[in-house]
């Protein structure tokens, strides 16, 4: 059986530090979310003109279950080389692929990818999405903005979800939500990641990504659940 290896629509969300006020606690009002969202998009712009993405090594740790009874059906560990562009389809390479413990030729892991999704923050941003700061939250020990994100047309390249962002820096901090819509035989998806500086860039450090698949004969009703750390990462 061919495995799929699902990409993150937003595996570099690349930032910079900035100057907004600290401290705020609690829900965010609308005037203050607008200023908070110029500043981001003021911060983000610029990036997507000075990197053409991300390039970095990963290691996933990919479980089947069956999608009615839960039980596990394979375990596969894939060992990965990427190049995520922004603007067009990333370059990738399988190093190591592992099924149920058992060493396997890497180009027997399949992988699908998809087009690139639409970047919330860059030029054409605002073109695509509605963005509004809702509240302020705990990440650990870091003060978040809560940033609410929803495409206004929905496709399968548009972001849905949440973006939390350090109140004193902007930096990513964590990344939850899924596509604003699921072509076919996807029936769920749903991806959380956690980020972390590389020489001051904000970039994806581990997270979980869920795909609810259902394809007659080929995944029937099939849940399956990516465990990934990047191993290293740099903007290019």
């Amino acid at each position: 059986m061919k495995h799929k290896h699902f990409s993150i629509l937003f595996v570099s969300l690349l930032l910079f530090s900035l100057f907004p006020n600290p401290g705020l606690a609690g829900k965010i009002a609308p005037a203050e979310s607008d200023r908070i969202v110029a500043l981001v998009y003021k911060k983000y712009i610029p990036v997507y003109t000075k990197y053409l993405g991300v390039e970095s090594v990963s290691k996933s740790i990919i479980r089947e279950y069956d999608g009615k009874t839960n039980a596990l059906k394979s375990t596969s560990e894939v060992t990965v080389r990427r190049k995520d562009y922004f603007y067009k389809e990333p370059e990738v390479q399988v190093l190591s692929f592992k099924k149920d413990g058992e060493d396997k030729d890497p180009s027997d892991h399949r992988l699908r990818e998809a087009k690139p999704g639409h970047p919330v923050f860059d030029r054409k941003g605002t073109d695509h999405y509605i963005v509004k700061v809702i509240n302020t939250e705990m990440i650990g020990k870091i003060e978040c903005y809560r940033l609410d994100i929803q495409p206004k047309k929905p496709t399968a390249r548009h972001f849905k979800g949440d973006i939390y962002l350090a109140v004193d820096t902007l930096d990513v901090v964590r990344t939850v939500g899924g596509a604003g819509s699921l072509d076919f035989p996807v029936k769920h998806f749903r991806a959380a990641f956690d980020y972390t500086l590389v020489d001051s860039v904000s970039v994806a450090q581990s997270g979980t990504i869920e795909v609810r698949i259902d394809f007659p004969v080929i995944y029937p009703d099939m849940l399956i659940i990516t465990d990934t750390t990047i191993i290293e990462s740099r903007p290019f």
